[in-house]
Protein backbone atom coordinates (compact mmCIF):
# COMPACT_ATOMS: atom_id res chain seq x y z
CA UNK A 1 0.00 0.00 0.00
CA UNK A 2 1.56 3.20 -0.96
CA UNK A 3 2.17 6.05 1.39
CA UNK A 4 -0.50 8.69 -0.11
CA UNK A 5 -3.12 5.65 0.19
CA UNK A 6 -2.25 5.27 3.66
CA UNK A 7 -2.45 8.68 4.61
CA UNK A 8 -6.08 9.41 2.63
CA UNK A 9 -7.31 6.27 5.06
CA UNK A 10 -6.06 7.86 7.90
CA UNK A 11 -7.75 11.76 6.89
CA UNK A 12 -11.25 9.09 5.91
CA UNK A 13 -10.97 8.05 9.37
CA UNK A 14 -10.27 11.22 11.69
CA UNK A 15 -13.10 12.94 9.73
CA UNK A 16 -15.44 9.88 9.99
CA UNK A 17 -14.85 10.25 13.74
CA UNK A 18 -15.17 14.51 13.96
CA UNK A 19 -18.37 13.85 12.25
CA UNK A 20 -20.00 11.40 14.22
CA UNK A 21 -18.54 13.19 17.25
CA UNK A 22 -20.06 16.49 16.27
CA UNK A 23 -23.34 14.58 15.33
CA UNK A 24 -23.57 13.02 18.97
CA UNK A 25 -22.21 15.90 20.24
CA UNK A 26 -25.16 18.42 18.86
CA UNK A 27 -28.53 20.15 19.75
CA UNK A 28 -26.40 22.12 22.24
CA UNK A 29 -28.50 25.30 21.62
CA UNK A 30 -31.89 23.48 22.03
CA UNK A 31 -32.00 24.63 25.58
CA UNK A 32 -30.34 28.34 25.28
CA UNK A 33 -33.14 28.53 22.74
CA UNK A 34 -36.02 28.34 25.43
CA UNK A 35 -34.33 30.43 27.64
CA UNK A 36 -33.66 27.34 30.06
CA UNK A 37 -30.11 26.92 31.86
CA UNK A 38 -27.95 24.66 30.49
CA UNK A 39 -25.39 22.68 31.15
CA UNK A 40 -23.45 20.02 28.99
CA UNK A 41 -21.09 17.20 30.23
CA UNK A 42 -17.85 18.29 28.80
CA UNK A 43 -18.27 21.87 31.53
CA UNK A 44 -17.39 19.40 34.11
CA UNK A 45 -15.67 15.93 32.82
CA UNK A 46 -13.85 15.63 29.26
CA UNK A 47 -15.53 14.36 26.33
CA UNK A 48 -13.20 11.57 25.99
CA UNK A 49 -13.87 10.37 29.65
CA UNK A 50 -17.92 10.98 29.11
CA UNK A 51 -18.26 8.87 25.99
CA UNK A 52 -15.91 6.13 26.74
CA UNK A 53 -18.15 5.33 29.83
CA UNK A 54 -15.38 6.09 32.40
CA UNK A 55 -17.54 8.42 34.06
CA UNK A 56 -20.10 6.66 36.29
CA UNK A 57 -23.87 7.91 35.40
CA UNK A 58 -24.43 8.61 39.33
CA UNK A 59 -21.55 10.81 39.45
CA UNK A 60 -22.51 13.10 35.77
CA UNK A 61 -25.50 13.44 37.31
CA UNK A 62 -24.04 14.50 40.37
CA UNK A 63 -22.30 17.19 39.15
CA UNK A 64 -24.80 18.48 36.91
CA UNK A 65 -27.41 18.80 39.53
CA UNK A 66 -24.90 20.82 41.60
CA UNK A 67 -23.61 22.77 38.47
CA UNK A 68 -27.42 24.02 37.91
CA UNK A 69 -28.07 24.53 41.32
CA UNK A 70 -25.85 26.86 41.76
CA UNK A 71 -28.80 29.43 40.31
CA UNK A 72 -30.46 30.32 43.13
CA UNK A 73 -34.32 29.02 43.35
CA UNK A 74 -33.47 27.02 39.72
CA UNK A 75 -36.99 24.55 39.13
CA UNK A 76 -35.10 22.66 36.13
CA UNK A 77 -32.56 22.49 33.61
CA UNK A 78 -31.57 21.24 30.14
CA UNK A 79 -29.07 19.02 29.02
CA UNK A 80 -28.58 16.91 26.36
CA UNK A 81 -27.23 13.29 26.03
CA UNK A 82 -26.39 11.61 22.82
CA UNK A 83 -27.81 14.91 21.20
CA UNK A 84 -31.41 13.92 22.87
CA UNK A 85 -32.38 16.99 24.87
CA UNK A 86 -33.39 15.65 28.25
CA UNK A 87 -35.22 18.45 30.89
CA UNK A 88 -33.02 17.97 34.89
CA UNK A 89 -36.10 18.73 37.24
CA UNK A 90 -34.41 20.31 40.61
CA UNK A 91 -37.43 21.30 42.14
CA UNK A 92 -39.31 19.10 44.66
CA UNK A 93 -42.72 20.21 44.15
CA UNK A 94 -42.31 19.96 40.64
CA UNK A 95 -41.24 16.38 41.22
CA UNK A 96 -44.15 15.94 43.17
CA UNK A 97 -46.26 17.12 40.09
CA UNK A 98 -44.58 15.15 37.52
CA UNK A 99 -45.01 11.95 39.75
CA UNK A 100 -47.99 11.79 40.98
CA UNK A 101 -50.44 15.23 40.77
CA UNK A 102 -49.85 15.45 37.41
CA UNK A 103 -48.85 12.02 36.45
CA UNK A 104 -51.28 12.25 32.84
CA UNK A 105 -48.94 14.38 31.44
CA UNK A 106 -45.86 12.15 32.17
CA UNK A 107 -47.50 8.43 32.01
CA UNK A 108 -44.77 6.59 29.77
CA UNK A 109 -41.29 6.06 30.52
CA UNK A 110 -38.28 6.45 27.97
CA UNK A 111 -39.34 4.33 24.95
CA UNK A 112 -36.91 1.67 23.99
CA UNK A 113 -37.99 -0.36 20.58
CA UNK A 114 -36.71 -4.16 21.60
CA UNK A 115 -36.78 -6.32 18.17
CA UNK A 116 -38.24 -9.35 20.20
CA UNK A 117 -42.04 -8.82 20.71
CA UNK A 118 -41.90 -10.67 24.07
CA UNK A 119 -39.93 -7.41 25.75
CA UNK A 120 -42.89 -5.55 24.85
CA UNK A 121 -45.12 -7.32 27.10
CA UNK A 122 -42.81 -6.39 29.97
CA UNK A 123 -44.58 -4.07 32.10
CA UNK A 124 -41.54 -1.54 32.23
CA UNK A 125 -41.52 -1.54 28.97
CA UNK A 126 -45.21 -0.78 28.18
CA UNK A 127 -47.07 2.39 27.46
CA UNK A 128 -50.14 4.37 27.22
CA UNK A 129 -53.23 2.27 28.66
CA UNK A 130 -51.57 -1.31 27.57
CA UNK A 131 -49.52 -0.05 30.98
CA UNK A 132 -52.31 1.04 32.76
CA UNK A 133 -54.32 -1.94 32.66
CA UNK A 134 -51.41 -4.31 33.39
CA UNK A 135 -50.39 -2.20 36.30
CA UNK A 136 -53.94 -2.51 37.71
CA UNK A 137 -54.30 -5.92 37.21
CA UNK A 138 -51.14 -7.08 38.67
CA UNK A 139 -51.02 -4.67 42.11
CA UNK A 140 -52.87 -7.12 44.05
CA UNK A 141 -49.76 -9.75 43.94
CA UNK A 142 -47.74 -7.43 45.87
CA UNK A 143 -50.10 -6.11 48.67
CA UNK A 144 -48.92 -6.33 52.53
CA UNK A 145 -51.09 -9.50 52.40
CA UNK A 146 -49.70 -11.65 49.59
CA UNK A 147 -45.87 -10.69 50.68
CA UNK A 148 -46.55 -12.04 54.25
CA UNK A 149 -47.67 -15.71 51.67
CA UNK A 150 -43.79 -14.97 50.55
CA UNK A 151 -42.22 -14.20 53.57
CA UNK A 152 -41.11 -18.14 53.92
CA UNK A 153 -39.34 -17.76 50.56
CA UNK A 154 -37.07 -15.26 52.19
CA UNK A 155 -36.28 -16.99 55.50
CA UNK A 156 -35.40 -20.17 53.61
CA UNK A 157 -33.01 -18.52 51.33
CA UNK A 158 -31.55 -16.86 53.80
CA UNK A 159 -31.04 -19.70 56.09
CA UNK A 160 -29.01 -21.24 52.82
CA UNK A 161 -26.76 -17.88 52.58
CA UNK A 162 -26.13 -18.55 56.27
CA UNK A 163 -24.90 -21.94 56.00
CA UNK A 164 -23.11 -20.64 52.71
CA UNK A 165 -21.15 -17.69 54.44
CA UNK A 166 -20.78 -20.09 57.69
CA UNK A 167 -18.82 -22.75 55.27
CA UNK A 168 -16.82 -20.29 53.88
CA UNK A 169 -15.25 -18.69 56.92
CA UNK A 170 -14.41 -21.85 57.87
CA UNK A 171 -12.20 -22.26 54.37
CA UNK A 172 -10.37 -18.68 54.90
CA UNK A 173 -7.23 -18.29 56.31
CA UNK A 174 -8.07 -14.32 57.08
CA UNK A 175 -11.42 -14.25 57.72
CA UNK A 176 -12.43 -12.22 54.60
CA UNK A 177 -15.11 -12.79 51.93
CA UNK A 178 -16.36 -11.61 48.84
CA UNK A 179 -20.48 -10.27 49.59
CA UNK A 180 -20.86 -9.12 46.52
CA UNK A 181 -21.25 -12.52 45.19
CA UNK A 182 -22.96 -14.07 48.09
CA UNK A 183 -25.59 -11.60 48.07
CA UNK A 184 -26.29 -12.27 44.72
CA UNK A 185 -26.77 -15.82 44.76
CA UNK A 186 -29.27 -15.08 47.93
CA UNK A 187 -30.84 -12.24 45.42
CA UNK A 188 -31.19 -14.96 42.65
CA UNK A 189 -32.50 -17.89 44.65
CA UNK A 190 -35.36 -16.03 46.29
CA UNK A 191 -36.21 -14.61 42.46
CA UNK A 192 -35.94 -18.76 41.47
CA UNK A 193 -38.29 -20.00 43.95
CA UNK A 194 -40.50 -16.82 44.14
CA UNK A 195 -41.44 -16.46 40.49
CA UNK A 196 -40.10 -19.28 38.44
CA UNK A 197 -40.93 -21.87 41.36
CA UNK A 198 -37.65 -23.83 41.53
CA UNK A 199 -34.37 -24.43 43.65
CA UNK A 200 -31.79 -22.24 42.08
CA UNK A 201 -29.34 -25.18 43.63
CA UNK A 202 -26.95 -21.80 43.16
CA UNK A 203 -25.48 -22.40 47.12
CA UNK A 204 -25.00 -26.08 46.19
CA UNK A 205 -23.48 -25.06 42.92
CA UNK A 206 -22.16 -22.29 41.73
CA UNK A 207 -22.65 -23.63 37.54
CA UNK A 208 -26.24 -24.71 38.44
CA UNK A 209 -28.22 -24.16 35.17
CA UNK A 210 -29.95 -21.49 37.13
CA UNK A 211 -27.23 -19.92 38.53
CA UNK A 212 -25.15 -19.93 35.16
CA UNK A 213 -28.18 -18.57 33.18
CA UNK A 214 -28.57 -15.82 35.58
CA UNK A 215 -25.28 -14.21 35.92
CA UNK A 216 -25.07 -14.33 31.63
CA UNK A 217 -28.05 -11.23 32.55
CA UNK A 218 -26.57 -9.48 35.86
CA UNK A 219 -22.98 -9.31 34.21
CA UNK A 220 -24.38 -7.83 31.10
CA UNK A 221 -23.91 -4.54 32.03
CA UNK A 222 -20.73 -3.54 29.84
CA UNK A 223 -19.28 -0.99 27.96
CA UNK A 224 -20.24 -2.30 25.19
CA UNK A 225 -23.95 -2.31 26.61
CA UNK A 226 -23.76 1.24 26.64
CA UNK A 227 -22.59 1.32 23.05
CA UNK A 228 -25.49 -0.38 22.73
CA UNK A 229 -28.09 1.33 24.20
CA UNK A 230 -26.23 4.67 22.74
CA UNK A 231 -27.00 3.29 19.21
CA UNK A 232 -30.45 2.21 20.30
CA UNK A 233 -31.21 5.84 21.34
CA UNK A 234 -30.09 7.10 18.15
CA UNK A 235 -31.11 4.81 15.92
CA UNK A 236 -34.05 2.90 16.97
CA UNK A 237 -35.20 1.99 13.90
CA UNK A 238 -31.72 0.81 12.43
CA UNK A 239 -30.82 -1.36 15.89
CA UNK A 240 -34.08 -2.98 15.81
CA UNK A 241 -33.39 -3.81 11.99
CA UNK A 242 -30.40 -5.49 13.63
CA UNK A 243 -32.07 -7.16 16.61
CA UNK A 244 -29.57 -5.79 18.74
CA UNK A 245 -30.86 -5.76 22.31
CA UNK A 246 -29.70 -5.24 25.90
CA UNK A 247 -30.52 -9.23 27.05
CA UNK A 248 -28.86 -12.29 26.68
CA UNK A 249 -31.20 -14.20 24.53
CA UNK A 250 -29.96 -17.84 25.41
CA UNK A 251 -30.19 -16.92 29.39
CA UNK A 252 -33.98 -15.38 28.66
CA UNK A 253 -34.87 -18.53 26.49
CA UNK A 254 -33.42 -20.83 29.53
CA UNK A 255 -35.72 -18.75 31.79
CA UNK A 256 -38.78 -18.61 29.84
CA UNK A 257 -39.06 -22.40 29.45
CA UNK A 258 -38.44 -22.84 33.29
CA UNK A 259 -41.88 -20.14 34.19
CA UNK A 260 -43.34 -23.21 30.90
CA UNK A 261 -42.12 -25.96 33.02
CA UNK A 262 -43.63 -25.04 36.40
CA UNK A 263 -46.90 -23.77 35.06
CA UNK A 264 -48.05 -26.39 33.45
CA UNK A 265 -46.38 -28.79 36.35
CA UNK A 266 -48.75 -26.71 38.30
CA UNK A 267 -52.18 -26.65 36.05
CA UNK A 268 -51.41 -30.53 35.47
CA UNK A 269 -51.20 -31.49 39.27
CA UNK A 270 -52.41 -28.89 40.60
CA UNK A 271 -49.55 -27.85 42.83
CA UNK A 272 -49.37 -24.54 44.35
CA UNK A 273 -46.93 -22.82 46.58
CA UNK A 274 -47.12 -19.00 48.24
CA UNK A 275 -44.82 -17.49 45.85
CA UNK A 276 -45.35 -14.64 42.83
CA UNK A 277 -45.55 -17.38 40.17
CA UNK A 278 -48.68 -18.85 41.84
CA UNK A 279 -50.37 -15.16 42.79
CA UNK A 280 -50.07 -14.35 39.25
CA UNK A 281 -51.77 -17.70 37.92
CA UNK A 282 -54.63 -16.89 40.44
CA UNK A 283 -54.82 -13.35 38.68
CA UNK A 284 -55.31 -15.03 35.42
CA UNK A 285 -58.56 -16.15 36.95
CA UNK A 286 -59.30 -13.61 39.81
CA UNK A 287 -61.91 -10.21 39.03
CA UNK A 288 -59.70 -8.50 41.94
CA UNK A 289 -58.94 -4.88 41.60
CA UNK A 290 -56.80 -2.54 43.36
CA UNK A 291 -59.86 -1.70 45.13
CA UNK A 292 -61.14 -4.56 46.21
CA UNK A 293 -58.38 -5.42 49.19
CA UNK A 294 -57.26 -6.81 53.03
CA UNK A 295 -57.97 -4.91 56.06
CA UNK A 296 -54.31 -5.63 56.53
CA UNK A 297 -53.85 -3.97 52.90
CA UNK A 298 -55.13 -0.88 53.71
CA UNK A 299 -53.15 1.53 51.41
CA UNK A 300 -50.58 3.86 52.57
CA UNK A 301 -48.72 7.36 51.08
CA UNK A 302 -46.82 5.63 48.64
CA UNK A 303 -49.93 3.43 47.56
CA UNK A 304 -52.27 6.47 47.31
CA UNK A 305 -49.71 8.26 45.31
CA UNK A 306 -49.21 4.97 43.36
CA UNK A 307 -52.81 4.77 42.20
CA UNK A 308 -54.26 5.49 38.54
CA UNK A 309 -56.57 8.47 39.44
CA UNK A 310 -58.97 6.81 36.67
CA UNK A 311 -58.26 3.43 37.64
CA UNK A 312 -62.24 3.15 37.47
CA UNK A 313 -62.01 3.31 34.01
CA UNK A 314 -58.88 1.20 33.42
CA UNK A 315 -59.65 -2.46 31.90
CA UNK A 316 -58.17 -5.16 34.25
CA UNK A 317 -55.73 -7.25 31.53
CA UNK A 318 -56.24 -10.76 30.90
CA UNK A 319 -53.24 -12.40 32.09
CA UNK A 320 -52.08 -14.45 29.29
CA UNK A 321 -49.17 -17.18 29.55
CA UNK A 322 -46.71 -15.22 27.31
CA UNK A 323 -47.60 -12.01 29.79
CA UNK A 324 -46.99 -14.07 32.86
CA UNK A 325 -43.76 -15.23 31.52
CA UNK A 326 -42.88 -11.73 30.56
CA UNK A 327 -43.06 -10.73 33.85
CA UNK A 328 -41.43 -13.22 35.83
CA UNK A 329 -38.43 -12.11 33.22
CA UNK A 330 -38.44 -8.45 34.21
CA UNK A 331 -38.83 -9.75 38.00
CA UNK A 332 -35.13 -11.18 37.38
CA UNK A 333 -33.48 -8.43 35.69
CA UNK A 334 -35.25 -5.74 37.63
CA UNK A 335 -35.06 -7.06 41.32
CA UNK A 336 -31.98 -8.19 41.37
CA UNK A 337 -29.80 -5.22 41.55
CA UNK A 338 -31.91 -3.45 43.93
CA UNK A 339 -31.27 -6.61 46.71
CA UNK A 340 -28.16 -7.12 45.99
CA UNK A 341 -27.03 -3.71 46.19
CA UNK A 342 -29.27 -2.94 49.30
CA UNK A 343 -27.59 -5.98 51.34
CA UNK A 344 -23.56 -5.37 49.35
CA UNK A 345 -24.04 -1.84 50.73
CA UNK A 346 -25.68 -2.01 53.86
CA UNK A 347 -22.52 -4.58 55.13
CA UNK A 348 -19.81 -2.88 54.28
CA UNK A 349 -21.88 0.36 55.96
CA UNK A 350 -22.50 -1.78 58.99
CA UNK A 351 -18.57 -3.07 58.76
CA UNK A 352 -17.27 0.62 58.76
CA UNK A 353 -19.98 1.46 61.64
CA UNK A 354 -19.39 -0.81 64.44
CA UNK A 355 -22.19 1.46 66.97
CA UNK A 356 -24.74 1.49 64.13
CA UNK A 357 -23.96 -2.47 63.53
CA UNK A 358 -24.43 -3.00 67.26
CA UNK A 359 -27.54 -1.27 68.13
CA UNK A 360 -29.36 -3.05 65.13
CA UNK A 361 -27.56 -6.68 66.93
CA UNK A 362 -29.42 -5.71 69.71
CA UNK A 363 -32.58 -4.88 68.53
CA UNK A 364 -32.72 -8.22 66.21
CA UNK A 365 -31.87 -10.06 69.46
CA UNK A 366 -34.27 -8.64 71.47
CA UNK A 367 -37.54 -8.94 68.70
CA UNK A 368 -36.16 -12.46 67.59
CA UNK A 369 -36.30 -13.71 71.90
CA UNK A 370 -40.14 -13.24 71.86
CA UNK A 371 -40.30 -15.75 68.90
CA UNK A 372 -38.14 -18.41 70.01
CA UNK A 373 -35.03 -17.14 67.81
CA UNK A 374 -36.58 -17.46 64.58
CA UNK A 375 -37.74 -14.51 62.27
CA UNK A 376 -41.69 -13.76 61.68
CA UNK A 377 -42.77 -11.78 59.37
CA UNK A 378 -44.49 -8.89 61.97
CA UNK A 379 -41.37 -8.99 63.97
CA UNK A 380 -38.83 -7.85 60.89
CA UNK A 381 -41.89 -5.50 59.59
CA UNK A 382 -42.00 -4.03 63.03
CA UNK A 383 -38.03 -3.07 63.48
CA UNK A 384 -37.79 0.34 63.21
CA UNK A 385 -33.95 0.83 64.18
CA UNK A 386 -33.81 -2.22 61.06
CA UNK A 387 -36.04 -0.13 58.61
CA UNK A 388 -33.58 3.31 59.48
CA UNK A 389 -30.48 1.08 58.28
CA UNK A 390 -32.24 -0.22 55.26
CA UNK A 391 -33.98 3.45 54.05
CA UNK A 392 -30.38 4.83 55.10
CA UNK A 393 -28.56 2.29 52.89
CA UNK A 394 -30.91 2.84 49.71
CA UNK A 395 -30.73 6.90 50.38
CA UNK A 396 -26.51 6.79 49.76
CA UNK A 397 -26.67 4.08 47.05
CA UNK A 398 -29.77 4.02 45.74
CA UNK A 399 -30.23 0.75 42.93
CA UNK A 400 -31.64 3.01 40.31
CA UNK A 401 -29.64 6.48 39.99
CA UNK A 402 -32.33 8.50 37.90
CA UNK A 403 -36.06 8.41 37.32
CA UNK A 404 -37.06 8.70 33.92
CA UNK A 405 -40.44 9.88 32.31
CA UNK A 406 -41.63 11.05 28.58
CA UNK A 407 -44.20 14.04 28.67
CA UNK A 408 -46.86 13.11 26.20
CA UNK A 409 -48.59 16.37 26.13
CA UNK A 410 -47.77 19.59 26.75
CA UNK A 411 -47.46 20.26 30.34
CA UNK A 412 -47.21 24.27 31.75
CA UNK A 413 -45.37 24.25 35.07
CA UNK A 414 -47.27 25.53 37.75
CA UNK A 415 -46.42 29.37 38.71
CA UNK A 416 -44.01 29.44 35.96
CA UNK A 417 -44.43 30.84 32.25
CA UNK A 418 -41.92 27.88 30.72
CA UNK A 419 -44.30 24.54 29.19
CA UNK A 420 -42.55 21.50 28.84
CA UNK A 421 -43.36 19.99 25.40
CA UNK A 422 -44.65 16.72 24.71
CA UNK A 423 -42.01 13.70 23.86
CA UNK A 424 -39.83 15.64 26.10
CA UNK A 425 -37.30 13.39 27.93
CA UNK A 426 -37.67 14.11 31.85
CA UNK A 427 -34.95 13.25 34.40
CA UNK A 428 -34.82 13.25 38.31
CA UNK A 429 -31.88 12.66 39.23
CA UNK A 430 -32.52 10.18 42.62
CA UNK A 431 -28.64 9.76 43.43
CA UNK A 432 -27.89 13.98 43.39
CA UNK A 433 -31.06 14.65 45.50
CA UNK A 434 -29.86 11.98 48.10
CA UNK A 435 -26.64 13.73 48.21
CA UNK A 436 -28.03 17.48 48.19
CA UNK A 437 -26.63 18.61 51.51
CA UNK A 438 -29.22 21.35 51.88
CA UNK A 439 -31.63 17.99 52.42
CA UNK A 440 -29.25 15.56 53.91
CA UNK A 441 -26.53 17.63 55.59
CA UNK A 442 -23.14 15.66 55.51
CA UNK A 443 -24.85 13.15 52.81
CA UNK A 444 -21.85 10.96 52.44
CA UNK A 445 -22.10 9.79 55.98
CA UNK A 446 -24.22 6.86 56.98
CA UNK A 447 -26.72 7.97 59.19
CA UNK A 448 -29.46 6.47 59.69
CA UNK A 449 -31.24 8.81 62.51
CA UNK A 450 -32.15 10.71 59.07
CA UNK A 451 -35.24 8.17 59.12
CA UNK A 452 -36.25 8.64 62.51
CA UNK A 453 -40.08 10.03 62.92
CA UNK A 454 -39.22 13.47 63.89
CA UNK A 455 -36.39 14.14 60.65
CA UNK A 456 -38.25 12.01 57.83
CA UNK A 457 -41.36 14.42 58.68
CA UNK A 458 -39.15 17.71 58.41
CA UNK A 459 -37.78 16.67 54.78
CA UNK A 460 -40.11 17.03 51.48
CA UNK A 461 -41.86 13.72 51.08
CA UNK A 462 -39.87 13.80 48.15
CA UNK A 463 -36.61 13.79 48.34
CA UNK A 464 -36.22 9.54 49.04
CA UNK A 465 -36.96 7.87 46.22
CA UNK A 466 -35.37 4.51 45.77
CA UNK A 467 -38.24 3.00 44.46
CA UNK A 468 -40.08 5.73 42.68
CA UNK A 469 -43.09 7.15 43.55
CA UNK A 470 -46.22 7.68 41.82
CA UNK A 471 -48.39 5.12 39.47
CA UNK A 472 -44.91 4.37 37.79
CA UNK A 473 -43.06 3.51 41.11
CA UNK A 474 -41.78 0.04 41.75
CA UNK A 475 -44.57 -2.34 41.88
CA UNK A 476 -42.71 -4.77 43.79
CA UNK A 477 -41.20 -2.12 46.45
CA UNK A 478 -42.58 -4.13 49.44
CA UNK A 479 -41.44 -7.27 48.18
CA UNK A 480 -38.17 -5.62 47.91
CA UNK A 481 -37.99 -4.58 51.41
CA UNK A 482 -38.83 -7.77 53.14
CA UNK A 483 -36.23 -9.45 50.64
CA UNK A 484 -33.84 -6.93 51.79
CA UNK A 485 -34.37 -6.47 55.69
CA UNK A 486 -34.92 -10.72 56.20
CA UNK A 487 -31.63 -11.10 54.63
CA UNK A 488 -29.73 -7.97 57.03
CA UNK A 489 -31.82 -9.50 59.61
CA UNK A 490 -29.93 -13.26 58.87
CA UNK A 491 -26.72 -11.43 58.36
CA UNK A 492 -26.30 -9.09 61.47
CA UNK A 493 -27.44 -11.99 63.59
CA UNK A 494 -25.18 -14.37 62.84
CA UNK A 495 -22.07 -12.47 61.99
CA UNK A 496 -20.01 -9.38 63.01
CA UNK A 497 -19.05 -7.19 59.75
CA UNK A 498 -15.54 -5.62 60.22
CA UNK A 499 -13.32 -3.49 57.71
CA UNK A 500 -10.77 -6.10 56.30
CA UNK A 501 -7.09 -5.63 54.48
CA UNK A 502 -9.13 -6.18 51.17
CA UNK A 503 -12.20 -3.79 52.09
CA UNK A 504 -11.72 0.08 49.72
CA UNK A 505 -11.71 2.48 51.73
CA UNK A 506 -12.82 4.96 50.58
CA UNK A 507 -15.13 2.89 47.79
CA UNK A 508 -14.07 2.72 44.13
CA UNK A 509 -17.08 2.39 41.94
CA UNK A 510 -17.09 0.83 38.58
CA UNK A 511 -18.52 2.73 35.68
CA UNK A 512 -20.92 0.13 34.54
CA UNK A 513 -24.19 2.48 35.32
CA UNK A 514 -25.36 1.32 38.74
CA UNK A 515 -23.37 1.50 41.75
CA UNK A 516 -20.98 -1.54 42.33
CA UNK A 517 -17.79 -1.78 44.16
CA UNK A 518 -14.45 -2.20 41.98
CA UNK A 519 -12.87 -5.19 43.08
CA UNK A 520 -15.83 -6.89 44.64
CA UNK A 521 -17.00 -6.42 48.22
CA UNK A 522 -14.50 -8.01 50.54
CA UNK A 523 -14.79 -7.65 54.64
CA UNK A 524 -13.91 -9.44 57.25
CA UNK A 525 -16.98 -11.77 59.20
CA UNK A 526 -17.01 -13.28 62.72
CA UNK A 527 -19.12 -15.51 63.36
CA UNK A 528 -21.34 -14.71 66.46
CA UNK A 529 -22.14 -18.50 67.17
Amino acid sequence: MSLWVLALIVIVIILLSYLIFKFIDGNRDFWTKQGVPYVHGNQIFNNWNRYTFRIPFHELDNQMYKFLKKEPDIKIGGTTLFRHPMLFILDLELVKNILVKDFDHFINRRGIEFSDPKFELMLFNMINQDWKDLRVTMTPTFTTSKIRRMFGVFVESGEKMINFLQSELKKSSDSQLELRGVCGRYTMDVIASAAFGVDSQNFENENSPFAVNGRKLQDNISKTLMIKFMLMILFPKIAKYFNMGFFNIDAINFLESVVKDSIQRRKELGEKRNDFLQLMLEAQDENETIEQLSQEDALDQYDKDAKLEDSKKVQKMKLTDDLLIAQCNIFFIAGFDTTESLLMWASYELALNPDVQEKLYKELLLATNGSKGELTYDNVNNLEYLDMVVSETLRKYPAAVRLERKCNKDYKIPNDDYVITKDTHIIVPTYAIHHDPAIYPDPDKFDPERFNTDNKASRHPYAYLPFGLGPRSCIAMRFALMEGKVAVAHLVLNFKFSPGAKTNIPMKYTNKGVLKPENGMWLKLESRN
